[in-house]
């Protein structure tokens, strides 16, 4: 600032200029990096469950910066010219980010014409010229609609080549804002069937709650489905008889379930490279860190917790892509032809694979081994041990496949 201070006027606006341009072409080629970052999924391998995450937690963006990048990296993948525009500073993130929804193969290059130069006020009346939408009822209360964050794992699909895409639903977003060091205001939108439902259980707990206070209605209610949900999952936590599983079934006992959600703290296990672990609580699944099919035996000790993205990731690494493609087409070809007929279970299956499984004919040496590193950091070994440990499985030229180099750095790292 000091710099700044001693330049003249007409200087300091050419400099500007210049930093805006800079920024704007900066822009354009980090939503560029998130694109292919995007593609081959490195936040798997940075402990992270998905991009959403990899943005927040990793880049430091706010949610609502991390939805805009990657909404407009996502449009951008059918639609380049979209980065065009940002970098020249013709339409700004914002504008391509309520644009998003809208562009077709056939209406591409007339939107970003009329949209280019405009505020965020005037692409909105843009929009709801070229795309109008019914009127909305009269109500009591309203609430601006914010984007979901389950559209973020979508969003590739925006903007199908057609007619004109029906813009979202005005449906709000859920939210939970701190009010004080103790308490949260909640908010979210409610259908007519939970609202009778809430008046019923009011009702029904005058005495308990004679204040009908709304907080502690649910507070009551939730105590009771995590009650049961936790008993569901990993039983009532008293004493009972070990029951021996059959042969070659992946079922995971209720102690087992109980021992390992404990001691993972309900949270996925995955652990990068650089010692961080993966923040994901949803979607968590019991998997065996030897794969069960090559004979990982059901323990505490071989089990730990991990999140949808990164279960799908491991099997990947050990079995290949085309192994778990091939799974997930047979499952979901089972699931059509049998629809209705599959009972919930206690825990997520783990990837569906062979006893024996098959591998490629030639597999690259060099993946195999970045393969079996990762599975050992994984497993909770040092990234530089594990690198020592494979680099001396090269010079005794051990078998190049993940199956035999895996057994062998465990061999190597604890006799």
């Amino acid at each position: 600032m000091n710099a700044l201070s001693s330049i003249s006027d007409r200087e300091l606006r050419e400099r500007l200029t210049a930093a805006v341009s800079a920024e704007r072409m900066a822009a354009a080629d980090v939503i560029y990096h998130l694109l292919e970052l995007d593609r081959r999924q490195l936040y798997l391998q940075d402990a992270c469950s998905s991009l959403f995450a990899y943005c927040v937690e990793r880049l430091g963006y706010s949610e609502d910066g991390a939805t805009k990048r990657m909404r407009v990296a996502r449009i951008s993948q059918r639609f380049p010219q979209i980065l065009d525009e940002l970098a020249s500073g013709s339409i700004h993130l914002t504008g391509l980010f309520q644009l998003s929804n809208y562009p077709t193969e056939e209406n591409v290059d007339r939107l970003l014409a009329e949209a280019r130069g405009k505020s965020k006020r005037q692409l909105e009346e843009l929009l709801a010229r070229l795309f109008p939408r019914p009127d909305v009822p009269a109500t009591l209360t309203s609430s601006a609609p914010e984007p979901a964050q389950a559209e973020l794992s979508t969003m590739s699909g925006a903007g199908n080549s057609g007619p004109p895409p029906a813009p979202p639903e005005p449906t709000a977003r859920a939210r939970v804002e701190p009010l004080s060091a103790t308490t949260f205001r909640v908010e979210f939108t409610a259908s007519a069937t939970l609202r009778h439902k809430l008046q019923h259980a009011r009702n029904l707990l005058s005495h308990a709650v004679p204040s009908g206070d709304l907080a502690a209605l649910i507070e009551r209610a939730i105590d009771e489905l995590i009650a049961v949900e936790t008993k569901r999952r990993s039983g009532a936590g008293k004493p009972r008889k070990h029951r021996q599983t059959k042969p070659g079934s992946r079922h995971v006992p209720v102690d087992i379930q109980r021992a390992v959600r404990e001691r993972d703290e309900d949270q996925c296990t995955f652990v990068d490279a650089e010692g961080r672990r993966c923040s994901e609580r949803r979607f968590l699944t019991i998997e065996h860190i030897e794969p069960f099919a090559l004979g990982g035996p059901t323990t505490v000790e071989n089990c730990c917790l991990l999140c949808s993205a990164h279960n799908a990731y491991q099997a990947r690494l050990f079995f290949g892509e085309e192994h778990v493609a091939r799974k997930v087409e047979e499952a979901r070809a089972d699931r059509d032809a049998a629809p209705g007929e599959h009972a919930e279970s206690a825990v997520p299956a783990e990837p569906a694979v062979p006893t024996e499984p098959a591998a490629p004919a030639s597999p690259p040496a060099r993946d195999a081994f970045q393969k079996v590193q990762y599975a050992l950091v994984h497993m909770g070994f040092k990234a530089t041990q594990a690198k020592r440990a494979l680099e001396e499985l090269r010079r005794r030229g051990v078998e190049p496949r993940p199956e035999p180099l895996l057994r062998a750095a465990i061999t190597l790292l604890m006799p």
